[in-house]
């Protein structure tokens, strides 16, 4: 029993000499993969969006995260806005804001509406008051997305490729049942 285990002992060795180099490697990567992150969403999210929720007795809370334009492969950008640290924590929105509507400094005002009902608003000065205005959702662009939805829904791939994969499971089944086969039938050689 001794002996098995000596005969592995290089390998054991070489698995423990990779886990040390890799237990140095790994603040790196992280550290790398963080900044990437880090700039890509700085790159993506620059438009910092207010969003007033309105509560009970007329009273708002306002709150403050940053937005920005997503593309899509074959698809139309949609606008979300980050609410958190982590990529699911944001809003996806069917609706481009007006860019018409956006302050001096590209800020985007919302007023939640519903759960999932977010409306533009554009500010507007009357005798130093400043009052938020709901703009009109760009329609074009929800029936934009809604078409593409409905293309990607009701798009037909061809028969081949739904079968495929049982084909090959198929195949790779006789390749290993005719292994198994062949290594019955052959004649191991006995040590002496």
């Amino acid at each position: 029993m001794a002996n098995f285990w000596d005969s592995y002992s290089g390998i054991i060795a070489g698995f423990g000499q990779s886990f040390i180099y890799l237990l140095y490697i790994l603040p790196f990567l992280i550290i790398i993969i963080w900044y990437i992150s880090y700039r890509r969403n700085k790159a993506t999210y620059k438009y910092p969006v207010r969003i007033f929720k309105i509560r009970e007795q007329g009273k708002v809370i306002e709150v403050n995260y940053k937005g920005g334009y997503i593309g899509r492969k074959n698809s139309a950008p949609f606008f979300s806005i980050k609410t958190g640290r982590w990529w699911w924590q944001r809003i996806e929105l069917t609706k481009t804001p007006n860019p018409k509507y956006l302050d001096e400094q590209d800020r985007v005002y919302y007023m939640q509406v519903d759960v999932d009902t977010y409306v533009q608003l554009r500010r507007r000065f009357e005798e130093g008051i400043m009052r938020l205005i709901p703009v009109e959702p760009d329609i074009k662009y929800g029936a934009v997305l809604s078409v593409q939805r409905i293309k990607d829904v009701l798009r037909l791939e061809p028969t081949w490729k739904k079968v495929l994969p049982y084909i090959a499971l198929i195949i790779v089944g006789i390749v290993l049942i005719a292994g198994y086969a062949i290594l019955l039938n052959t004649k191991c050689p006995v040590a002496g």
